[in-house]
């Protein structure tokens, strides 16, 4: 029982507190992105050594993301994006998000590079919180844009670019 001046309650512990996430999730691309597009193929976690995720985790169809449950998630984006051979090129990664079921859609969060010079390889970071109260019609995708011969850079395992789901809170 807590007493607080003028009120007294009692608060159950089993379920008024909780800790840490409850939902922990890592994506990665496990292929090279050459052309402009949104990202559909190519996707899988990661299952190197002492890798998982937590809770449901997150649904993939088709390059498309699918929150298992309302609330505060924080997605952030580690693209590795380069510009190999031919000199002058960009690649730019965007994380786009919809609350129609991609009816329309938004730009969230943004990896950029353009590069003048041959064989640039860079890590690129963007992070965004939405808040999911929707998890038929809110989801996220990646796209892709370039010139010249700027492209993501993907493997099955080890460095790569990597995208994070993490369930913050309740809505």
């Amino acid at each position: 029982t807590i007493t607080i001046p003028n009120t007294t309650g009692t608060v159950a512990l089993t379920s008024d507190i909780t800790s840490g996430l409850a939902e922990a999730d890592l994506w990665q691309i496990t292929a090279n992105v050459n052309s402009s597009g949104d990202l559909t193929s190519n996707w899988a976690r990661p299952d190197e050594v002492l890798t998982s995720y937590m809770g449901t985790g997150m649904t993939e169809s088709s390059g498309i993301f699918s929150f298992p449950s309302t609330g505060y998630y924080l997605i952030m984006v580690q693209a590795y994006l380069s510009s190999p051979s031919s000199g002058v090129g960009s690649a730019q990664l965007n994380i786009k998000g919809t609350d129609d079921d991609f009816s329309s859609e938004t730009t969230l969060g943004v990896n950029r590079i353009y590069q003048s010079s041959n064989n640039n390889y860079t890590t690129t970071f963007s992070e965004v919180i939405v808040d999911i109260t929707d998890t038929s019609n809110q989801k996220i995708k990646f796209n892709f844009s370039k010139s010249g011969d700027g492209q993501i850079q993907g493997a099955t395992s080890g460095s790569s670019s990597k995208f994070g789901f993490y369930k913050l809170g309740e809505t």
